[in-house]
């Protein structure tokens, strides 16, 4: 069953995977030279009642009644939102054309899998940001999450199949929310359970080197530091790019 791909098409190889948050860890072991901490970053972001001033002012919408009073104003509000959420997860989804170099060095399969693996790790770093933005970012991961499935669904239309569509997507929203989960405990916890999560959602469980596994580390680390430092307003809007960080 192939799937749309850049050039080629992208077939699924084998059943698709739902990371296992309790799942066996990299044995590789990590390098101990120290990698970008977030901890050196700015300090967390906390709303005061100034802030959910501001809130307000941008996100004038918090409830049917004013939806109900200004529904012109509410229906140009949410077109901008989904536009903005659109380049947001394009900037995501355009990561794996973008780096052919990373596919190539880990000997990655060039199929559906490894597309969407890549885009749900974007994906999750995105939301790791927007997390920090109240209302509007809540909103915004909700509208990248529609343009996720959106997406699928055009790839799998565009590849001409038609029978068990249902299954497929049910199975990919369970790998997407199992990947998600196992980053989110690896944020958490630190870089040996996050390793472990991206050698078993990106990597596909494969036998790679302690300095591979650590590149792909330096790699999420430093995109998630560019993403902490970026413009509030440059993330809600979807103006942000990923750095070219080498592999």
């Amino acid at each position: 069953m192939a799937l749309a791909s850049r050039s080629a098409s992208r077939t699924i190889a084998g059943p698709l995977r739902c990371a296992a948050v309790a799942g066996p860890r990299c044995s590789s072991h990590l390098s101990p030279s120290p990698l970008p901490s977030l901890a050196a970053t700015r300090p967390s972001r906390h709303f005061t009642a100034c802030g959910a001033t501001r809130e307000r002012e941008t996100f004038p919408y918090q409830n049917a009644f004013t939806k109900i009073l200004h529904p012109i104003g509410y229906i140009k509000w949410k077109m901008n939102r989904i536009d903005s959420a659109r380049h947001g997860y394009e900037a995501c989804s355009s990561q794996f054309d973008k780096r052919s170099e990373m596919v190539k060095a880990f000997n990655l399969p060039d199929n559906f899998q490894t597309w969407f693996a890549m885009t749900v790790l974007h994906v999750w770093m995105y939301n790791a940001r927007l997390r920090a933005e109240g209302l509007e970012g809540k909103e915004m991961k909700q509208e990248m999450f529609d343009h996720i499935w959106l997406d699928v669904e055009l790839k799998i239309h565009h590849a001409g199949v038609r029978t068990n569509v249902s299954k497929i997507m049910s199975n990919l929203v369970s790998a997407y929310y199992g990947q998600t989960l196992a980053y989110d405990e690896g944020l958490y916890y630190g870089d040996a359970i996050l390793a472990g999560a991206l050698w078993r959602n990106l990597m596909g469980s494969q036998d790679i080197t302690a300095t591979q596994m650590e590149a792909v580390l330096v790699y999420v680390r430093k995109q998630l530091l560019r993403l902490d430092a970026a413009d509030r307003a440059e993330v809600l809007e979807g103006r942000f790019s990923f750095d070219d960080v080498e592999i």
